[in-house]
């Protein structure tokens, strides 16, 4: 985690990180910022390109929102599919769909930008705002959980196109149902993220979250950053 010269993390702050984050609640949390010391202008142009406009998605649309609405073409599709499962053509038909929302080749479903390239960017231009010289604590902390959960959703949205792959080349008339119906659990984890130690919360930790979670920290550090500028 990059600090600006001379500056120390508060100690509220600190604690937080040093328990792991035990609670994302912005109120639990929001004593550890430093209410004077909001981002400036070059790291909060990052913060925008994830959470409102970058001009190379569809619509301007931020890189968060473009991947989220790949997401859920991604989760449409994979529902599809699971629903004739038995029938390897339509399976394989549905995979395709997936595949184009994922990474686009030609005219397909979905934004024709690519829950892949999406996410990514969202990662970069997250890690970019923690980088400037006019961070804030928010986007420190927060930006972290960001990149995170953005590691996480790369992790398993790499394996869905491998398992589509699989599909995809797979002979006809292959038994598809357990392959459809692990595509409709990436598809959901994606989103939705996993709760994968069990302990009844999915945390920003340990690949457990998705999407979902990536939208809760950016709207964390975005409301912070509102509070600063009203203060």
């Amino acid at each position: 985690m990059k600090l600006q010269a001379g500056k120390l993390l508060p100690l509220a702050l600190t604690a937080a990180l040093l328990a792991g984050c035990a609670s994302d609640d912005i109120q639990e949390i929001e004593a550890g910022y430093d209410e004077d010391a909001g981002a400036g202008p070059m790291a909060m142009a990052h913060v925008s390109h994830v959470a409102t406009e970058w001009a190379e998605t569809p619509d301007q649309q931020g890189l968060l929102t473009t991947a989220r609405a790949e997401a859920a073409v991604v989760r449409t599709h994979a529902d599809l599919a699971a629903q004739r499962a038995t029938d390897s053509d339509w399976v394989k038909m549905h995979a395709i769909h997936v595949r184009h929302a994922l990474a686009p080749q030609g005219v397909g479903p979905g934004k024709g930008y690519g829950l892949l390239k999406a996410v990514e960017g969202v990662k970069t231009h997250m890690t970019l705002a923690m980088e400037q010289d006019d961070v804030s604590d928010a986007i420190e902390f927060h930006g972290e959980q960001v990149v995170m959960s953005a590691d996480s959703v790369l992790m398993r949205a790499q394996q869905l196109s491998a398992l589509v792959d699989k599909i995809i080349n797979a002979p006809r008339y292959t038994d598809l149902s357990a392959e459809a119906a692990q595509m409709v659990a990436l598809s959901e984890q994606i989103l939705m993220g996993e709760d994968l130690n069990e302990d009844g919360d999915i945390g920003w930790e340990e690949n457990e979250p998705g999407l979902n979670q990536a939208l809760k920290y950016v709207n964390y550090l975005r409301q912070k950053e509102a509070a600063y500028k009203e203060d």
